[in-house]
């Protein structure tokens, strides 16, 4: 064996991938990946305001959140292959393992005509604070760009509407509550 394949086994069995995950180290995992991304987001939204300052930096950002976010409820919609997506739905088709254990979320209504999930924690609004953002900052890069995602989720949904009269990135000591509400007379 090769002194390159000697240290190529080395490392690979330095990661235990024979080995289940811990829940600890899964939460770790989907931490990381998260704030990972929107550190990257952070960054083409600096990159865009530098070289192109002429470009609203912010909208972009912000349209291409609600751009993936309808693309994220397109693939919520063929989950319920064609079944009337209500409140229940809409929150119970972005809710995962994942984004349970690493936003700490919290179910609080779920029903035909309110659906609430709480987010206790943010990943994006800890990796933008870690990049040295303030109050402020955060809570822009939040309500106006990232949070545009969740919007566009529920775009492809004709009967609900969502909103978040809180969130963590608002400093307000409240989490994200996510609310998707029935609109109004569209019973099923």
């Amino acid at each position: 064996m090769s002194k390159d394949s000697i240290a190529i086994k080395e490392f690979i069995d330095s990661l235990h991938l024979e080995e289940d995950i811990s829940p600890k180290d899964f939460y770790e995992a989907l931490l990381g990946a998260y704030q990972d991304r929107t550190r990257q987001v952070y960054f083409i939204w600096r990159k865009l305001k530098e070289l192109y300052p002429e470009v609203d930096a912010n909208k972009v950002i912000g349209e291409g959140s609600w751009d993936f976010g309808v693309y994220q409820g397109e693939q919520i919609k063929k989950k319920y292959a064609g079944k009337k997506i209500g409140p229940v739905e809409a929150i119970l088709g972005q809710t995962s393992k994942g984004g349970w254990f690493v936003f700490k979320q919290e179910l609080t209504e779920l029903n035909e005509d309110k659906s609430v999930k709480i987010f206790h924690q943010c990943p994006h609004a800890l990796a933008l604070k870690d990049l040295g953002l303030d109050a402020k900052e955060v809570k822009m890069f939040c309500r106006e760009m990232l949070g545009r995602c969740d919007y566009g989720i529920c775009e492809p949904f004709e009967d609900v509407e969502i909103d978040f009269p809180t969130t963590v990135a608002d400093n307000e000591g409240h989490g994200c509550a996510m609310t998707i509400t029935r609109k109004k007379g569209d019973k099923e």
